[in-house]
């Protein structure tokens, strides 16, 4: 029978067995991070295995490996209450360091444990790359019409205040601080000043953020604009927004846990932040109406030539319980959730309309900060 940790400490727990038993039966000291010496353990211990040892040695390897991997690549414990093996999250990617010592003990080409420690360590690297490709394709869709420049404003701040969004319409934004997040391109921003908040933008893409720069200085309107990751915020000051509203944009980033942990940092105790992000399950859902991707929260994306997806970018999947769960986690309580209305029953197959009638494409999310 498995043994199945029910929490941090047992798991604690069955590391430090690994090192007791290693020192006692073998005499190694595997320590924390002696990978060489702990596979030489493991080695030796799969010529005389039974099968109540087998799960005892998994169990206690498992830990060690699984505490090595919180220490070194930021690893998280998962699944703790499951009636299976514990996983390991690693920006997204999901594995069992018990299972994979099993497999170590029992199957002759199976990994060692150093080319589990790389693997594991390869994914929680983040990618630079993926980042400045990302950053090179939204300057080029700067010029793309679809996805940027400023429409005409409303002439006064009432006018404005009536073209926002109803959950923003009835806040209120009139003299208040407000964070426009990820939304480069002059279509929020500038609306969002004229109606009388306080507006700071910020977006990764210089060439967006040209257009609230421009469409501010026609406008007579003060605008501060701020080129950032959305999910590194350092350059603003800790409990300085009233508002934030964050168009479409977690999907563009591994990890939306980081987003969510920043804006509760720059967002003031019950401060309003509203969302939108992609609906995971149109996400895993390929261009023939197929789904090709796993429920893995920061999956990468295959490249997609449909409707709701951007040509030229890097896309990352962040499951339901990443963008709920993950929000309340992060200290704020979901107010209201919606599908914005896209679909169309009367359009032709294959379009984006009739696959959103199926699909919603995406969701928009109010939270209150707590």
């Amino acid at each position: 029978m498995q043994v199945m940790p029910k929490s941090s400490e047992v798991l604690e727990g069955l590391a430090a067995a690994a090192e007791s038993h290693a020192l006692q039966e073998h005499g190694v000291a595997i320590g924390v991070d002696n990978v060489a010496a702990a596979d030489r353990v493991l080695h030796a211990e799969s010529q005389r295995l039974d099968p109540q040892r087998l799960e005892m040695l998994s169990a206690w390897y498992g830990a060690w490996l699984g505490r090595l991997a919180v220490r070194q690549a930021k690893a998280e414990w998962i699944g703790l209450s499951e009636p299976v093996a514990p996983r390991l999250q690693v920006r997204g990617v999901l594995a069992s360091p018990i299972d994979a010592v099993r497999r170590r003990l029992t199957q002759p080409g199976a990994p060692t444990l150093a080319a589990l420690v790389r693997q594991l360590d390869a994914w929680s690297r983040p990618s630079e790359e993926t980042s400045a490709a990302n950053r090179d394709a939204w300057d080029r869709l700067a010029d793309d019409p679809q996805f940027a420049g400023a429409a005409p404003l409303p002439e006064s701040p009432t006018a404005a205040l009536v073209a926002l969004d109803e959950w923003l319409s009835r806040e209120g934004v009139y003299g208040k601080p407000l964070l426009c997040l990820g939304a480069g391109g002059g279509r929020h921003g500038p609306l969002l000043a004229r109606a009388g908040a306080v507006v700071t933008v910020v977006d990764f893409s210089e060439r967006q953020l040209d257009h609230d720069r421009r469409a501010a200085a026609a406008n007579g309107l003060e605008l501060r604009t701020v080129c950032a990751s959305i999910d590194d915020l350092r350059a603003l000051p800790s409990s300085s927004f009233e508002i934030v509203v964050q168009p479409v944009s977690s999907c563009y980033v591994p990890g939306v846990d980081k987003v969510y942990g920043e804006v509760a940092r720059v967002l003031r105790p019950g401060g309003l932040y509203v969302m939108q992000h992609k609906q995971p399950a149109s996400l895993q859902t390929g261009d023939d109406g197929r789904m090709n991707v796993a429920s893995i929260e920061g999956a990468r994306l295959p490249p997609s030539s449909a409707g709701h997806r951007e040509a030229g970018t890097t896309e990352y999947l962040h499951t339901l319980e990443a963008l709920l769960g993950g929000l309340c986690r992060a200290g704020f309580v979901i107010e209201d959730l919606v599908e914005p209305p896209r679909g169309d029953a009367l359009a032709p197959p294959g379009s984006s309309g009739q696959r959103a009638w199926f699909l919603p494409p995406y969701l928009k999310v109010k939270a209150r900060r707590r």
